[in-house]
């Protein structure tokens, strides 16, 4: 007797689907959830990272030297205190020991903030990079916030009589609210 191919298809219909409910159990519902809605414009992504370029420092030999590591922003623009703030130090070479990795908000580098470096004893010269990670807003509304990202390379001289304290400046954006 010949085989209607819909009857081959309705059978085969029917046990995929038996199969199916025999095997599985049954679908927990899907639910929606929205984002909430964005407090602040961004205007920028945060792309690769902007490389800054620092003049080598003079450090002292056999002790540990302060480096200061200060913003320059535009008047109307800071970093937004509430936003996540991050070093994560990615090369030492020449230090006797690499500095730990900083994770907090901008509340604690409104100003900048601090490393602290010691050469190997009777390295020349010293190198430390880093990626460091914040965000800048306009100060009158918060209404336009920037991620930053800049890569740092401090280059280090190790004198003898060198400072125990060095500052450098890292130029910051501009956020302006339109």
């Amino acid at each position: 007797m010949p085989v209607d191919p819909n009857d081959v298809v309705r059978v085969l219909a029917v046990g995929l689907s038996l199969f199916g409910l025999l095997g599985c159990e049954k679908e927990k519902p899907l639910v929606r959830v929205d984002p909430p809605a964005p407090s602040v414009r961004a205007v920028a992504s945060a792309g690769p990272a902007v490389k800054v370029e620092i003049p080598e420092l003079a450090i002292r030999a056999g002790t540990t030297t302060t480096v200061k590591v200060a913003w320059s922003s535009p008047a109307g623009t800071a970093v937004n205190e509430d936003a996540p703030f991050r070093v994560r130090w990615n090369r030492s070479d020449g230090l006797a020991d690499a500095p730990a990795d900083v994770k907090a908000t901008g509340s604690h580098a409104m100003d900048g903030f601090t490393v602290q470096v010691a050469p190997t004893p009777g390295t020349p010269n010293a190198v430390l990079t880093g990626e460091i990670d914040l965000v800048v807003c306009d100060v009158a509304t918060h209404a336009v916030c920037v991620p930053v990202k800049r890569s740092l390379e401090l280059g280090f001289v190790v004198v003898k009589d060198g400072p125990t304290e060095a500052k450098v400046t890292i130029p910051l954006p501009q956020a302006k609210g339109g």
